[in-house]
This record gives C-alpha cells, structure tokens and sequence, in this order.
C-alpha cells in the first residue's frame, strides 16, 4: 500500500493495522483486506486531494473497500491508484492488470475507472475488467450498466449483463458478445475455469498467480486447448497434473521455471 506521502507498507494476508491519511480518513487493513472510512469534509472546507495506490505484486491477491463503498477484488500483478476520499463531481480510479468491482451506486458522483486511453463509465454495478493486454482490454458485466471507450477517439459502447466488451486501446476497435461471465470471474472466487482455453492464455495466468516462469519447448502446444473446473490454490502441481491428465502435454518442475512438453 502507497500513502499519499509515498510510504510504502508491506501487506500480508495476516496484517492488521491501523492507519489515518491527511484530512482524518482511516485506513484499516485486515484479512486480505484493506478498507477506508472517514467523514466527508465539512461545507465551505476544500478537501484535500490525496491518491493511495495498492499494488499486488505476482503471487498475491488483495480486496479493497474505498471510502464510498465500493468493493474491489484485485488479482495478482495488478495495481489500483485511487482518492483516499471521494470529494469531486466523479469518481476516478485507474487499473493496471484485473480487477474485480462492485460499484457503490451514487447519481451524483459517476464512478469511471481507466487504464490508459481507455476508459469505462459505470452505472452501479459489477463486473470485470482484465487490462493486461492493451491490445484486448476485457470488461465482463455482471449486472447493472457500464458503458465504455476504447480511446478518446471513440464512441461510448454499453454493455448488458452476461455480455464481454473486449477493446483495443491502439487501434479503437470493439467487439461486443454474450458470454458465461462465470468463466471470466472465477478467479474472485479462488476457482480456475477453462473454456476452450489456449494453453498459453493458461500459463500466463499460472505465472501471476504461483510467480513462476513458463517455457515452451513447442510453440505448437501454445494452441491446445482445455475445459475445465478446479481449485485456484490448490498446490501447482496438482493444476500441473489436472492439465496433464487431460491432454498430451507434459510439465517439469526445476525451481520456480515450469517446462512444457509433449509426452
């Protein structure tokens, strides 16, 4: 966690601390979880504009509850800069990497979130929003109303539940179709699900996940695709052996580096 002075504290699944910002907003931190509380600024006192910044390095996961109410789950290798108190006409946050929200629904004060030129209205609602690849930014909505711009260039699209938005920020281009968000959401929930998924989209969530690296010794294998249900935490070797099982690829495990083969 990044205060707004620039200190840095070390978060831990088990930590539990009490923080205080500038201008009186607390700072509580406890079960994976960080959360913000405090009183909104008297009439005729400006507010201070103070931004924290919460990043989950690879191998880690963290929640979060802004001063609104707002509820984000960040996945692992993502960063989240947002106001420690929401005093303006909107409310900002910026992504980097996946995260899960559940917006606090406020007409007065619209909730935006980006990640470079792109940029995401939403309306009070959940959904999902994966910007690790610029060049496909996704946004699965779960319930309530988003509406979303590839760049400034571009028009505003709007999503209905149930439906992927995937973006490319460069080039502007949109596709919008229906999906099972379940699939997209999962890793909220500590679960991995695959559908028709490429091996290689697999491996890189593993990397962010357990912080290893992953080499192919085919490239062909980038392509083979799995279905499935498991455990997110379970031990990487039983992951390794549930992909396994199921197709003709082979993983070795030296160190933190997971080798890819044919059997």
């Amino acid at each position: 966690l990044v205060l707004a002075n620039g200190k840095k504290v070390d978060l831990r699944p088990e930590t539990n601390l009490q923080l205080e910002e500038v201008g009186g907003t607390r700072i509580l931190t406890s079960d994976n979880r960080v959360k913000y509380s405090g009183k909104d600024s008297l009439a005729g006192q400006p507010a201070e504009v103070k931004y924290n910044t919460l990043i989950v390095p690879r191998g880690g996961e963290f929640s979060l509850e802004l001063a609104d109410g707002t509820r984000v789950w960040l996945n692992a290798e993502s960063e989240l800069e947002y106001l420690v108190k929401f005093t303006s006409g909107e409310r900002h946050v910026k992504l980097k990497g996946e995260a899960y929200f559940s917006v606090k629904k406020d007409t007065t004060k619209p909730f935006f979130v980006t990640s470079g030129a792109y940029r995401l209205r939403v309306y009070g609602t959940e959904f999902n929003m994966n910007t690790y690849h610029k060049e496909r930014i996704q946004v699965v909505l779960v319930n309530g109303a988003v509406g979303f711009r590839a760049n400034a260039s571009t028009p505003e699209r709007r999503l209905k539940p149930n439906q992927l938005g995937e973006a490319n920020e460069i080039t502007g281009e949109v596709e919008i179709k229906d999906v099972d968000v379940y699939s997209y959401i999962a890793w909220k929930n500590q679960d991995v699900v695959f559908v028709n998924e490429r091996l290689e989209s697999i491996m890189e969530k593993i990397e962010r996940w357990y912080d290893v690296s992953v080499f192919f010794q085919n490239d062909s294998l980038k392509d083979v695709r799995f279905y499935g249900n498991v455990q997110r935490y379970a031990d990487i070797r039983d992951l390794l052996f549930f992909l396994e099982k199921t197709s003709d690829v082979h993983f070795s495990v030296k160190d933190r580096t997971i080798i890819v083969s044919n059997k």
